[in-house]
């Protein structure tokens, strides 16, 4: 019996040893060939995870590979930056979301190639003030759903800050009535999470596809668009007024455009 306990006592002792091999206190290095698996399930290795530490994620939104709908991906910024207030860090997001998404990614630009940040965001009273240069209107390529994307790509990244809760948009400094002709931009946009894409983000080195995907839906919706138009001709309303009351009342109009 004394045999038999001293054999379990050691084989204890032995599994305690080869346990603590494996593991250490306080951050430090991991045993060689070991993975670290951070909270967005991308695994990577101890050398990476050690360049993040100093680094605060931010969630960055752009268009899907299939051009309907805007979908996340994330960037790594330096703890330093963040540290500077919520209206710099709103401001890193954005000069981040206008670089576009990473190289390989099937994901698709928001913004028009050219645009910059004209002043730094702005946060008073929940509302963040996004100040851009005239290039985000005139090299845009219009559309209610081309839009909608872009706009909401920019206030779903903002409001990531739990400070901002809608988003209000200046061209060179000055407020513009419209977008392109189908959304107002002189009023303060809500998050909207309908417009966030279920399906994970893919990864590849070619987005012709995808892009062709996106020119296919935006025919389809100018189609709908225009036989909306002429079965409503005989309303007294106008369409631009039907709109303007969606915008104000938190864009109802995007199920329907998303349909």
């Amino acid at each position: 019996m004394r045999k038999l306990l001293s054999f379990i006592l050691a084989c204890g002792v032995i599994m305690t040893v080869f346990t603590g091999c494996t593991y250490t206190d306080n951050g430090g290095d991991t045993a060689s060939g070991d993975e670290l698996t951070p909270s967005g399930s991308v695994t990577m290795g101890d050398t990476e995870a050690s360049g993040l530490k100093d680094k605060t994620p931010i969630q960055l939104y752009f268009i899907n590979e299939q051009g309907n709908k805007l979908a996340p991906q994330t960037r790594y910024i330096d703890n330093t930056e963040t540290s500077k207030g919520n209206a710099y860090l709103a401001t890193v997001a954005l000069k981040e979301l206008i670089k576009g998404p990473d190289k390989g990614s099937q994901l698709l630009a928001s913004i028009p190639e050219g645009t910059t940040v004209h002043s730094e965001v702005v946060i008073k009273d929940g509302v963040a003030t996004v100040d851009l240069s005239k290039e985000f209107v005139s090299k845009h390529p219009g559309g209610k759903k081309n839009e909608q994307l872009t706009l909401y790509s920019i206030v779903n990244t903002l409001t990531e800050i739990k400070e901002i809760k809608s988003v209000q948009f200046k061209v060179e400094g000055k407020v513009k009535k419209e977008f392109k002709g189908s959304y107002q931009i002189d009023v303060a946009y809500p998050r909207s999470a309908y417009l966030i894409s279920a399906q994970p983000a893919a990864n590849s080195s070619d987005g012709v596809e995808a892009a062709k995907d996106n020119a296919a839906q935006q025919e389809k919706d100018d189609s709908k668009d225009k036989v909306k138009e002429d079965t409503s001709k005989d309303k007294k309303t106008t369409s631009e007024d039907k709109d303007s009351d969606d915008v104000k009342t938190n864009a109802d109009i995007d199920e329907e455009l998303l349909e």
